[in-house]
């Protein structure tokens, strides 16, 4: 079947993607990857088919209002600001989606903007479901991973929170531009209920790509609902390490890593010198990863810290001691599986849940809100992360049984189990 395979967002939205693609293809389907237009050569290096839609990403990176915004952890302000920037976009958005997909025969979307693809799979008449990296499905047995901390506040304000979550997301980041699309590309009468209700009340399927072993599956979710494992990602065919990080590694201990991905931020200055002065405090050498925000750029690092655009997490985490990130979805599962213990710097939605998952399976520190981190509290737990052993054994038990889970494999099953019964979403 020609199944189209829509995302939305930065590389670790994209990239796990890929991965499935290449699985779908293998059991003979013919797969496109439909996404930012700044991942077409990564789409290559795997050898999917590939579809750009939407403006390129690091424009927004670049956005001093958004970088603000980004780092104040106030969803609300961001889901406002998101609904502007859209409400701009979507004209495109909505163009580029309709040429992309519509000559799929299945569609699989991820994440909450590309519920576009439900509505084209009502028009087209075929069948499709969905896939995201953290939960959004309310539940009783933990909080939302949308809002607050990751702690739960006990069972009213719990609940609060998912209501609060279900109706942020549909109404801000779903409804509006989806309706748009429509009246205005597909000729379709409007979504007037919230589409988890209406997939629930269809069996469409959604997969979450994570590990039940770091997240169960909760008791209380549909049966549409499946945990599938993590969709590792992988160095492109015929990759080397440059030159300096391989002698660099080769230099003496495993060192420790700082990055946090394509999460932009306003002060990396300051970031940088906590992570210089926690590896001085603890005798440590560094690797200092750039990412969009620029780590280290035009900065004189000492000889024990070497700084690198990016590396493929898959190789790069199972040569350190210990890897301090961001807590994107992507790169808690690469640290997971390389299994060596994790300092999650959450920034905002899903991170501080993930942070505080990962405390709670024993498998890094407490996390630190990038908001307040500092060279004491890096120390601190930079240092926990490295001499407690029973962290560390439980980190490499934790990535051994990781490894052992095919969530590509475990997803990629599914959906073609469900296309052969599968009818498209009801009109409305």
């Amino acid at each position: 079947m020609q199944i189209t395979i829509l995302t939305a967002g930065s590389r670790g939205d994209v990239e796990p993607l890929l991965g499935l693609a290449v699985a779908l293809r293998d059991q003979g389907h013919h797969p496109t990857v439909v996404g930012s237009p700044d991942f077409a050569e990564l789409a290559a290096s795997y050898g999917t088919d590939f579809e750009p839609f939407g403006p390129v990403l690091p424009t927004y990176a670049d956005n001093p209002e958004l970088v603000e915004l980004v780092e104040s952890g106030n969803m609300v302000r961001f889901m406002a600001y998101g609904a502007k920037t859209r409400k701009q976009m979507l004209p495109q958005i909505i163009d580029d989606i309709w040429r992309a997909t519509k000559h799929s025969e299945a569609m699989l979307y991820k994440g909450p903007t590309t519920l576009y693809g439900y509505s084209v799979a009502e028009k087209l008449g075929i069948p499709c479901a969905d896939l995201q990296f953290f939960p959004v499905t309310p539940t009783r047995e933990f909080p939302t991973f949308f809002l607050g901390d990751g702690r739960s506040h006990g069972a009213l304000l719990d609940r609060a929170g998912w209501w609060g979550t279900d109706q942020m997301i549909w109404r801000t980041m779903q409804q509006p531009g989806v309706n748009r699309q429509r009246r205005e590309v597909l000729g379709l009468p409007p979504l007037r209920t919230n589409a988890r209700v209406l997939q629930d009340r269809q069996g469409m399927p959604l997969y979450y790509a994570y590990s039940p072993l770091v997240l169960p599956r909760p008791a209380d979710w549909h049966p549409r609902i499946h945990v599938t494992g993590y969709l590792p990602t992988s160095a492109p065919a015929g990759w080397e390490p440059p030159p300096d990080l391989a002698r660099f590694l080769d230099a003496g201990d495993p060192p420790v890593s700082f990055g946090l991905g394509s999460v932009p931020t306003a002060q990396p200055g300051r970031l940088v010198d906590a992570f210089l002065e926690a590896l001085d405090r603890t005798g440590r050498r560094g690797i200092l990863i750039g990412g969009w925000a620029d780590l280290g750029r035009d900065r004189e690092l000492p000889d024990h810290v070497l700084r690198i655009e990016s590396a493929p997490y898959d190789w790069l985490f199972p040569r350190l001691a210990a890897a301090i990130h961001h807590g994107g979805a992507g790169t808690t599962a690469a640290g997971l599986r390389a299994g060596i213990p994790t300092i999650l710097t959450p920034v905002a939605v899903d991170q501080f849940s993930w942070g505080r998952r990962v405390a709670e399976l024993g498998v890094g520190p407490e996390p630190i809100p990038v908001k307040v981190l500092d060279a004491d509290r890096l120390t601190a737990a930079l240092t926990q992360a490295t001499s407690d052993e029973g962290m560390r054994e439980r980190a490499a038990r934790l990535g051994e049984r990781l490894r052992q889970e095919d969530g590509i494999g475990r997803t990629a099953e599914l959906f073609t189990n469900y296309l052969r019964t599968a009818k498209a979403p009801a009109a409305h």
